[in-house]
């Protein structure tokens, strides 16, 4: 490209514009690819490209210039159908006006549980000479030591914890000693 600047230079044309071609001109339209992502969301740029008969990469082009990408949808448990969505607005209206009459919601106490890891280990990363083989750390265990924390919290923070002895777990009755002691 530089001896083609050079040499157009040496002959005095110092126009940077771009000189007309013979080439197929570009005939792919923006608005097109919009209309077609806008009826179906899920096609792929091949199938874009087929449907416009315009080439994979040039669909991906144009995407990226109009600042779309590619996500995965998010996954949930069922589509809400008309009277769904009433009963949650109305469900929502009524407890924010219970709410202002009397605040309930400070009052709450939410708990929950989570097994916590003793001891994570990590690989970091070490100098050493080109001949020498890196340090050795052995693997975490598939099942490592573990905990379970009970935690209780309100509006303002934590109420009440709990750390369970190693390998047990909540029942019925550690979870009524935990509501007393919570109490």
């Amino acid at each position: 490209m530089c001896r083609k600047w050079f040499a157009k230079f040496r002959c005095g044309d110092f126009d940077l514009q771009n000189a007309f071609r013979s080439d197929r001109p570009v005939t792919t339209d923006i608005d097109q690819i919009k209309v077609l992502i806008d009826s179906n969301r899920h096609l792929t740029t091949t199938e874009i490209g087929h449907n416009l008969n315009i080439d994979q990469s040039t669909v991906s082009r144009h995407l990226r210039k109009l600042g779309i990408v590619n996500k995965l949808d998010v996954w949930v448990p069922h589509e809400l159908s008309e009277k769904n969505l009433m009963d949650r607005i109305s469900a929502c209206d009524s407890l924010l006006k219970r709410h202002q009459n009397e605040p309930f919601l400070k009052r709450m106490i939410t708990g929950d549980e989570k097994w916590i890891v003793y001891n994570n280990v990590s690989r970091k990363r070490s100098w050493s000479k080109r001949s020498e083989a890196a340090q050795t750390i052995a693997k975490a265990e598939l099942h490592p030591k573990k905990i379970m924390l009970s935690i209780w919290r309100d509006w303002k923070g934590i109420v009440y914890y709990e750390l369970l002895p190693f390998n047990k777990t909540i029942n019925s009755t550690k979870y009524c000693s935990q509501l007393a002691k919570l109490k």
